[in-house]
Parts: structure tokens; sequence; C-alpha cells
């Protein structure tokens, strides 16, 4: 492994590091907003109704969210695929793609809902009865989209990386505890697309998206500590 390499695997530690501590700090801020209820984030009444300081830990949590959970995947991403590439072949190709339409589905929505949060707060603030229900029912209709549509959709592409990416780190000598928690994250991630579709099992769906925020965030620092170690054992085999 040459020296630009070397940088490469370098940033893409670090990158895993701080985007599994920034993915944590999304959840944080997001306890702080919704005590635990994510379904309030859903609610225009309420998110627009909040005082400003838990508007801006929601807007903080958007903004962790997109440094924590999607930005640092395309490090990942493509330093996997860089490694991988001769023996994934098409597969790594459609993998990389895979996780890339994972990062921009989730930016949008991330992203989405934190610009339109304080605009549509002000609108609400100082409109009329017709202006408040506008804003209300445009904050519902983003809120919704984002989360149950555009996230929802996340679903099969991680799943589908997982699985690419985890067959190819256990032939190159990587442990279980890398390869175990991606493969629950992934299948996990799987599981909630299905499990999306049907109303009736909502709590199921909840319960599997703690696991996702709670592990992969922990799979991250793992994988970014563990490249950094392997980086400084064996500088020419990362």
């Amino acid at each position: 492994m040459n020296t630009c390499s070397n940088e490469a695997v370098r940033v893409t530690a670090w990158a895993a590091i701080l985007g599994g501590i920034f993915a944590y700090l999304n959840v944080g801020f997001m306890l702080m907003v919704t005590h635990g209820d994510m379904a309030v984030t859903l609610q225009g009444a309420s998110m627009l109704t909040l005082p400003a300081e838990a508007r801006e830990y929601f807007r903080l949590s958007m903004f962790a969210d997109v440094l924590g959970f999607y930005l640092p995947l395309l490090a990942i991403g493509g330093y996997l695929w860089s490694r991988f590439r001769k023996e994934a072949g098409a597969l790594g190709d459609m993998a990389a793609l895979a996780i890339t339409t994972y990062v921009v589905l989730g930016v949008v929505g991330a992203g989405l809902q934190l610009s339109v949060l304080n605009p549509l707060a002000a609108l609400h603030a100082v409109g009329g009865e017709a202006a408040k229900a506008a804003a209300e029912t445009a904050w519902t209709t983003i809120a919704v989209g984002s989360q149950r549509g555009l996230w929802w959709c996340e679903g099969p592409v991680v799943l589908f990386w997982g699985l690419v990416v985890g067959g190819h780190l256990k032939n190159a000598g990587w442990g279980a505890s890398i390869l175990l928690p991606l493969k629950l994250v992934g299948w996990c991630f799987g599981l909630y697309f299905i499990a999306g579709l049907f109303q009736e099992l909502e709590a199921f769906t909840a319960a599997l998206l703690v696991v996702v925020v709670l592990i992969f965030p922990l799979w991250m620092v793992m994988f970014g500590v563990q490249l950094r170690r392997r980086l400084a054992l064996s500088p020419l085999g990362a």
C-alpha cells in the first residue's frame, strides 16, 4: 500500500470514529427533544410550538445525523469498495452504489427537516388560524415523507451493502466483533423496510430502529479503531 493509500486508510478510520460519535450525539439531542417518543417529530402542532431551545436541539440532532449516520459512510464505503474492488467485481460496484444511495436518502431527509423547522415555526407563531394549519400540515408532510419515506427506503440498500461487504471483510480476516454487528445492523435495516409496510407492526419497527441507532455507531467506532490498529501493525495490508 502506498503513502497515498495509507493516508486514505487514516482518513477512513477517523471518519468512522468521528461518525460514530456524531451518531450518538444525534441520538442524545433527539432524546432531549422527544423524551423517547419519536412520534412527536411527526406532529406539526407539537414541533412548531416547541420552545426555541428545543427546536435548536432538534436541528442539532439533524446536523449530527448527517455527520454521523450518513457522510462518514461515503468514506467507509469508498475505502471498502477500493479495498475489495477486484474480488467483489460487479457486486462490489452495486454495493458502492447502494451505500451512496443510502447517504443521499439520509442527507436529503435530515436536511429538509433541519432547514424548514424554524421558518415554519415562525409562520406558525405569527400567522392566523389558516396559516397555523398550513404550517402544521407542511411540517407533518415533510417529516413523514422524510422519516417514513426517504429513511424507510434505506432498508434494502443497507442490507445489500452489509451482506456484500461482510463477506469480503470475513475473507480478509476481520473478526466477529466487526462482522456480527454489521450483520445485525444490515438485517435490522432490511426488516425495518418490510415491517414499515404494516401499521400493526409499528412497535416492532420502533424496536428495530432502537437497535440500529445503538449498534451502528458502535460498529463505526470499532471499525475505525481496528482499521487504525491494522494499519499500524501492517502498513502494507490494511
